[in-house]
């Protein structure tokens, strides 16, 4: 099961659930990536006035399902760059894009 990220409220988090991004605020690392969140990390953020947090939540669809979007994603963005022609700056914002796009749904 390929493990997605979404953004939530902090007063809907619970004990238990893991970190998709670390958590910051004015700069400084509050919670890395990957922190199992526990009563008193909940606490912590509340009084750093962290209003949400990213947690990583499974994925319900199926490899093939997975493949169809990666499919789509890469059909949307070659359709949004079909005029960059052999622009070496553009075929490398191309790429830059798709990596970034095609990242989002592992």
């Amino acid at each position: 099961m390929t493990a997605m990220t979404r953004t939530i409220p902090l007063d809907q988090a619970l004990p238990g659930m893991v970190l998709g991004e670390a958590v910051t605020r004015e700069g400084l690392m509050l919670l890395p990536c990957g922190t199992v969140i526990g009563v008193g990390h909940l606490d912590s953020l509340r009084r750093h006035e962290v209003s949400e947090i990213v947690v990583q939540a499974p994925s319900e669809l199926s490899a093939a399902e997975i493949q169809e979007q990666r499919e789509v994603m890469r059909e949307r963005v070659a359709h949004l760059f079909r005029q960059a022609g052999s622009d070496t700056t553009m075929q490398a914002l191309f790429r830059a894009v798709l990596e970034f796009r095609l990242e989002k749904l592992e």
